[in-house]
């Protein structure tokens, strides 16, 4: 029974602080609580582990050791100290209701009240990457293939409205990342790349040009753009790059072709490029003058036309008021632990 009692009286007292939290928080936010969702409402049931904890340990600690009074005045002196008796359960009612609050915070509450969908202006990109043999030529410092990479993370990088996507080619094409606003994720797949990940034995330009504008099928955006970053020698069978550039001109998709390697060299083709680039509206560059590469081509998008582009719905977060609290029931328990309510063996 001692046991029941006790567990009981600390329930008591944990079901009146989490009722006094909710009272302090309905008074601070006042009508704009009922506008709370619960983002991830299955985590409430951790809320069980303490309870179980709690009842567990009033369950098999031993009963306290009793003795009687030999006189009536020696009863009433200890009866004095009744207050602290009464109060002995409150730390741990402190910590459940820390634990509770603590398992209300994992439940994400939300506002639906100040949740928005994101808006803005940008463009939907598609950067093909040659990830052929010859992209290894030195050229360019420390390589072709490391200079268009760099081309590449300057402009997510100053791209942050934009939907962004990867894809590589070499004797195939293949889809590093779809469209995506996580360019941070972007930046990291895009680092990775090297030569050898796709069969560098050949280029097929039109495959990557045609994987790229695959990526572009869905969208709804005024403004779709392929950024074709090669050495130039399309040198595989399958597709033809121009059949390709055709399409893409149907479609609306502009292309922007950028030649990695100095003309003079062997193993570029800027004509086939060239005419890509026409074909669709876009133009042709060279990577030979980096710096110029950067301003005029940072330029011509922001030129474009941009359209509305829609993200995920952002709700107001508002987990940090039971956190915020739990933190604050700890404390006060380890002070009335180590104060009022100390303990002693």
């Amino acid at each position: 029974m001692t046991s029941v009692r006790t567990f009981a009286s600390v329930l008591g007292f944990a079901v009146a602080f989490v009722a006094a939290a909710f009272g302090v928080v309905a008074a601070v936010a006042g009508p704009e609580l009922r506008f709370v969702e619960l983002g991830e409402p299955y985590q409430l049931l951790v809320a069980i582990v303490p309870v179980l904890a709690f009842g567990a340990r009033a369950w098999l600690r031993p009963a306290p050791a009793t003795f009687g009074f030999s006189r009536h005045r020696a009863a009433s002196k200890a009866a004095g100290r009744g207050i602290r008796v009464r109060l002995a359960h409150v730390p741990d009612g402190l910590r459940l209701a820390a634990g509770v609050l603590m398992a209300l915070a994992l439940a994400r509450p939300q506002s639906s009240r100040l949740s928005d969908v994101v808006r803005h202006e940008g463009i939907d990109i598609v950067f093909a990457l040659d990830l052929s043999e010859s992209m290894e030529a030195g050229d360019l410092f420390p390589s072709r293939l490391e200079a268009a990479k760099a081309v590449i993370d300057e402009m997510i990088a100053a791209r942050p409205h934009d939907r962004i996507g990867l894809v590589v080619f070499g004797a195939t094409a293949s889809t590093v990342s779809p469209l995506t606003m996580d360019h941070d994720v972007l930046r990291a797949l895009l680092r990775k790349l090297r030569i050898g990940l796709v069969d560098g034995t050949r280029t097929a330009i039109g495959a990557g040009l045609g994987v790229a504008l695959n990526r572009l099928e869905e969208s709804d955006s005024e403004s779709k753009v392929v950024v074709l970053l090669t050495d130039g020698v399309h040198n595989a069978e399958g597709i033809d790059p121009d059949a390709v550039a055709s399409e893409a001109a149907e479609r609306g998709v502009k292309v922007f072709t950028v030649l990695m390697g100095r003309h003079g060299t062997g193993s570029i083709d800027p004509a086939r490029l060239e005419r890509i680039a026409s074909v669709t509206g876009g133009y042709a560059y060279t990577a030979e003058d980096v710096e110029a590469l950067r301003t005029t081509f940072q330029d011509i998008l922001d030129r474009l036309e941009k359209s509305e582009i829609e993200g995920r719905r952002i709700r107001a977060e508002l987990f940090g008021w039971p956190a915020a609290i739990a933190l604050l029931f700890l404390l006060l328990d380890a002070a009335l632990r180590n104060t009022f309510l100390r303990r002693f063996p």
